[in-house]
C-alpha cells in the first residue's frame, strides 16, 4: 500500500471551541459531535488531536447557521451572517493593496461592535488595528485570533496567497500553541502588546487584486475550507520543499540535500524559507506529522510500515514524534479515531 501525502488538519481546539459555543447556546455535546464524520468524545478531550479539513468545514457550516455567527463561536465579537462575502466583495473593488487594506478595515468597522477597526500607513508600514471599545467577554485569545485571522485570510485570497508579516500584534499572553499560530501567520508574533495588529510591509501597496467577481461565489460556497487554505497557501519555494522531502521518503532529506536540488545555497535556502514565514524543520515536521495522521485515521496500515515510510529509524522513534506533534502515541490515536475506514 502506498503512504500518500495527507490532507490539511485541523486543531482540535478549534473543534473544542465550536462545540462549547454551540453548547452553551442548547445543544448537547453528542449532537454537535454529530455535525460531522469521525468525531469521537475521547478525541474532543485530547489535548493535541486534530481533524481533517474536510471534518472541521462540516462542522463549522453547521456551526454557524446554528449561532448565527460566522465565527462559529470562537470569538467573543460574533461576525454577523454575510461578513465574509461583505469583505471579499468590498475588497475586490480595489485599485491596489493598499486600498485594499483600508476598505476592509472601514467593512471590518461596520460589521464588528466589541471593537474598533483602524487602518494606518507610512514608511514603516501599513497597518490594520482592532482596539477594544469594552469588555470581551470570552476567550481573548480565540477572538484576537479570529479577528486577525478573518483579514489576513481574506487578502492572502484576493492577491493569490498570503503574505509575510512583518508582525502579528495580539494584546494577551503568548499561548501553548505557538506552533499552530506560527503555522497560521506568516510573521513574527508579539504578544501583551496594546492591541491587535496585522503589520503589513509597504512594499505589498501596489499589488493589485489576483481574483475576478466571477470567483467570488466558489470561494464562498467552499468556506470555510477555502479560507482555512488561503490561510495555508505556502509560497512557491515552500511547496518545492516539501515536495522534495515527501517524494524522497522514507529516506529523510537534510537541508543541504534539498538546497542542492534546488540549485541553492544551503544558507539561501535557509534565507528564503524565512522570507515566506517558513523553517526546513518546520516543513519537514508538518509533512510527516499530517501524514502520519492520515494513515491512523483513514487507512489500516500497521504502525511499524507507517514509521519506516516517514523516514523514522524505528517504531518507537516515531511513537515519540507523533506523542510530541499530537500529545497521544499512535496506538491511542487510532482507537480514538471513529469511522477509520479500511484500505
Amino acid at each position: 500500500m502506498k503512504l500518500h501525502s495527507a490532507p490539511i488538519t485541523v486543531p482540535m481546539r478549534y473543534v473544542r471551541g465550536i462545540v462549547k459555543a454551540a453548547v452553551a447556546r442548547g445543544a448537547s455535546e453528542s449532537q454537535v459531535l454529530t455535525w460531522t464524520e469521525g468525531l469521537s468524545p475521547d478525541m474532543l478531550d485530547a489535548p493535541r488531536a486534530r481533524v481533517s479539513l474536510k471534518q472541521f468545514s462540516r462542522l463549522y457550516g453547521v456551526a454557524v447557521q446554528y449561532l448565527q455567527d460566522e465565527g462559529a463561536g470562537l470569538s467573543a465579537c460574533p461576525i454577523p451572517l454575510g461578513s465574509i462575502e461583505t469583505l471579499i466583495r468590498a475588497g475586490s473593488t480595489a485599485n491596489s493593496f493598499l486600498e485594499c487594506i483600508e476598505i476592509i478595515s472601514k467593512a471590518l468597522n461596520a460589521i464588528l461592535h466589541e471593537v474598533s477597526v483602524c487602518f494606518s500607513a507610512d514608511h514603516e508600514g501599513i497597518n490594520i488595528t482592532f482596539k477594544e471599545t469594552g469588555e470581551l467577554k470570552g476567550d481573548r485569545q480565540s477572538t484576537y485570533e479570529v479577528l486577525l485571522l478573518t483579514p489576513y485570510s481574506t487578502m492572502g485570497w484576493l492577491f493569490g496567497g498570503r503574505f509575510k508579516l512583518v508582525a502579528v500584534d495580539f494584546p494577551c499572553v503568548a499561548p501553548r500553541h505557538l506552533f499552530e499560530l506560527r503555522t497560521l501567520f506568516a510573521g513574527t508574533l508579539r504578544f501583551n502588546q496594546p492591541h491587535g495588529v496585522l503589520r503589513f510591509s509597504t512594499e505589498h501597496a501596489p499589488m493589485l487584486v489576483a481574483r475576478s467577481p466571477g470567483e467570488i461565489s466558489k470561494y464562498l460556497r467552499h468556506a470555510p475550507s477555502s479560507m482555512i487554505e488561503a490561510l495555508i497557501t505556502r509560497g512557491q519555494l515552500t511547496v518545492d520543499v516539501r515536495k522534495k522531502i515527501h517524494d524522497a521518503l522514507p529516506t529523510l532529506l537534510l537541508l543541504n540535500d534539498v538546497a542542492r536540488s534546488l540549485a541553492l545555497s544551503p544558507r539561501s535556502l535557509h534565507r528564503k524559507l524565512g522570507e515566506e514565514g517558513e523553517s526546513f524543520q518546520k516543513i519537514k515536521d508538518e509533512l510527516r506529522r499530517d501524514m502520519a495522521i492520515h494513515a491512523l485515521t483513514r487507512t489500516s496500515t500497521p504502525l511499524k510500515y507507517i514509521s519506516t515510510k516517514l523516514g523514522f529509524v524505528d517504531q518507537a522513534s516515531f511513537q515519540r514524534a507523533f506523542v510530541e506533534w499530537t500529545g497521544r502515541p499512535p496506538g491511542a490515536w487510532r482507537r480514538m479515531s471513529a469511522n477509520r475506514p479500511s484500505n
